[in-house]
């Protein structure tokens, strides 16, 4: 078996293979985020489930997800990431199941708490892996790469989703959506414990387990907020959590800053907190994900209200957006800029102008709306994005030295999952609240949210190529 800590100069099959191994995993639980949209109806009908508890097939996920990456990638650093990745694929796997053979909907909604939980101890290992496993000159590669398996996973669900609703496969249905995990995750593990070593012995010092309880509370709020806040109507006990959430988060980056003991680990290492190339970038990941998940998501509910398009046909009409988002992700992986702040910005520029090009066919078509219509639009959006994410993971990642990868990996990819959170409540608050009206015109209004935030993105990545050029001079 390979040695993660390799420092040989060129990497072996065996690496590469345990690297697509772990982005296997990486891919399934991204798609997890939106492969369920396209079935929440029919879970709805076949379990009786009501409105709120149709909202928490969603947010069931997403709440444990975003709320423990962080904490779970600094545990890995300490306890092992190979022995986390698959006690997480394990995890995951077991909620695929119990979702997928749930008889009520309380039960499917616990099952989704534990994918969320497995799915939050999995992903930061992947990428702090990754940085071990292979020699410095083929983890932007890999990155790279990661970068094409985690936008194809964001924006694929509602393809996938609504081609197993439209095939369903053995008369499953519905339950298709979950039990598809399995065999990738089995996959997965049976790869990584043949070709990677076991971790090393334990650490020194003991986990940071209560900042990490208090930071995990901290994102827990501030994304139930954003989540639930439109729904019940912003009542004050909602207002005031992101406030406090706020607080929780100042104390905990105060103590991390300060040192907690000389017998714990930090769970947010001075490394990453004093990097401002790191928290610049990470910065930015939040907000383009703050964007661009609400674009899938919007669009597979006012394809299916206005035109009234079956699951197939919206999978269909989406469909260039994870192709594109590949190809975006390609190219950022294998092109080295001189200006760090090229792709990202060319990127945003290209996802603005594809989201703007949507808004305006929905003004003009309204219910009349073509596959054909969104297929430039979409392609501009999927490879913006893909251009975005992989430009930003990997200059991020480049910041931060091995040993604390894996809080580098949880702190990027918390701030993806906060960014759809967010993305997903806002937009589809304003959809929903505006649903009554004509489909177009409601699908155009709620996509100026996404088209003002790659417009900001463009001018923030823009300010960062001024001021490197004129630092370079």
């Amino acid at each position: 078996m390979s040695n993660p800590q390799s420092d040989q100069l060129h990497a072996t099959s065996a690496q590469w293979t345990a690297v697509w191994a772990l982005l296997l995993a990486a891919f399934i639980t991204l798609l997890d985020v939106t492969v369920v949209n396209l079935a929440v109806p029919s879970i709805a009908g076949d379990l009786q489930a009501t409105d709120v508890q149709s909202q928490w097939i969603l947010l069931a996920y997403l709440v444990p997800l975003a709320s423990l990456l962080l904490p779970l990638g600094r545990f890995g650093d300490a306890l092992g990431r190979r022995r986390l990745f698959l006690f997480g694929v394990a995890g995951f796997a077991f909620g695929g199941l119990a979702a997928g053979t749930s008889q009520n909907i309380n039960v499917l909604i616990a099952a989704r708490v534990l994918q969320g939980v497995g799915a939050a101890t999995m992903m930061p290992q992947v990428l702090a892996l990754t940085q071990v496993i292979l020699p410095p000159e083929q983890r932007r590669r890999a990155v790279g790469y990661f970068g094409m398996v985690s936008a194809l996973g964001a924006v694929a669900g509602p393809i996938i989703g609504g081609a197993i609703l439209t095939i369903d496969l053995f008369g499953l249905g519905w339950r298709g959506v979950f039990l598809l995990v399995i065999p990738p995750c089995l996959l997965s593990s049976l790869i990584v414990v043949s070709f990677l070593s076991s971790d090393d012995s334990a650490p020194s010092k003991r986990i940071d387990a209560w900042n990490g309880l208090l930071l995990a509370l901290a994102v827990t709020g501030f994304v139930f907020a954003a989540a639930q806040g439109w729904g019940m109507g912003w009542p004050i006990w909602i207002m005031a959590m992101p406030p406090a959430s706020v607080l929780v988060l100042a104390y905990v980056v105060y103590t991390q800053r300060n040192g907690v003991s000389d017998k714990v680990g930090p769970l947010l290492p001075p490394a990453l907190l004093t990097s401002a190339p790191f928290l610049l970038r990470a910065s930015m990941i939040l907000l383009i994900f703050s964007g661009i998940a609400s674009v899938p998501f919007l669009l597979a509910i006012a394809l299916q209200a206005g035109p009234q398009l079956s699951p197939g046909a919206v999978a269909t009409a989406l469909v260039a957006h994870p192709i594109f988002a590949v190809a975006g992700a390609a190219v950022a992986g294998r092109w080295n800029s001189a200006n760090p702040w090229t792709l990202p910005g060319s990127g945003s520029v290209l996802t603005c102008g594809g989201i703007v090009l949507i808004a305006i066919a929905f003004t003009q078509a309204g219910d009349d709306i073509t596959t054909l219509a969104l297929l430039i639009p979409l392609a501009l959006v999927g490879f913006g994005m893909g251009l975005s994410n992989v430009a930003l993971m990997s200059g991020a990642l480049a910041q931060v030295p091995n040993d604390v990868a894996g809080a580098a990996s949880g702190m990027l990819q918390t701030a993806q999952q906060i960014g759809i959170t967010l993305s997903i409540a806002i937009v589809g608050g304003i959809y929903f609240a505006n649903s009554s009206g004509d489909t177009g015109d409601v699908a155009s209004a709620a996509l100026l949210f996404p088209g003002a935030i790659f417009a900001m993105a463009s001018l923030l990545c823009g300010l960062g190529a001024i001021f490197h050029n004129t630092k370079e001079t």
